[in-house]
């Protein structure tokens, strides 16, 4: 039953049509928020703005400055976004010899370059309303350098950087920015990782203090306090979901 944490906002997720997006989609909604669910699958999108009730839906190329930009004129008709959750994004595992340059480029067009436009985007509306949330999807790979990784984690690590610039730039309107480290998380994504490359992931997962993967819900759990008021004294904050894998 929903408790209304989120009753009367009105949220833009990137990603939102599959795993933790769409976790976080769910959540939301079942906190009393309007959801607005946003990804490159328009088809996908539509289905989770669906199942949500009052939600609505649009594909949204993060990478696109002409995109957010619609993004932005597509939100005002539903209102004014109060929180955002960058939570687009592409993994990939490869050997630093192995990884090309248009490969690389890619991961940080949508990891990084992404998260930039949507806060570029949004944050000068949300300080124009009196304030809102912004919660950015890195990694524990934005904490930790995992070998195989480099692309990934260039992304990440500067969605950490990025985070806790905007949140100081932004505090004095009252724009929270804050990211978000998931660790071993069930999702589509991660079953890519684990088809690709079993032997890292046994041993990622080997080394977690809890011995078990996460769920997209409890990511989702945290996304939550972070768009509420609950969590209106906390910005350029880095918070883990991972199992205790943080040293």
């Amino acid at each position: 039953m929903s408790h209304g944490r989120l009753q009367g906002k009105l949220a833009l997720v990137t990603g939102g049509a599959n795993g933790i997006g769409a976790a976080i989609c769910r959540r939301f909604a079942g906190e009393g928020a309007r959801v607005l669910v946003t990804d490159v699958d328009e088809a996908a999108a539509s289905a989770i703005a669906a199942s949500l009730g009052d939600g609505a839906h649009s594909a949204l190329d993060v990478t696109s400055e002409d995109a957010w930009r619609g993004a932005l004129d597509w939100s005002e008709q539903h209102g004014t976004v109060d929180v955002l959750v960058n939570n687009a994004g592409l993994f990939l595992a490869a050997p630093l010899a192995d990884t090309t340059l248009a490969d690389f480029r890619r991961l940080q067009d949508v990891n990084q370059v992404g998260v930039f436009l949507g806060m570029r985007t949004f944050a000068p509306a949300m300080a124009a309303a009196g304030g809102g949330s912004i919660i950015n999807m890195s990694s524990i790979a934005g904490l930790l350098g995992p070998p195989l990784l480099t692309a990934y984690v260039a992304g990440k690590w500067a969605v950490r950087g990025m985070t806790r610039t905007a949140a100081k730039e932004y505090a004095a309107s009252g724009v929270r920015v804050n990211s978000i480290h998931p660790g071993q998380i069930d999702t589509e994504m991660h079953a890519r990782q684990r088809r690709a490359t079993p032997e890292l992931i046994e041993r990622l997962v080997a080394s977690i203090p809890m011995r078990r993967i996460g769920d997209a819900a409890e990511v989702a759990e945290l996304a939550l306090f972070l768009a509420s008021d609950e969590s209106a004294y906390v910005t350029g904050s880095e918070l883990s979901v991972d199992g205790g894998a943080r040293p």
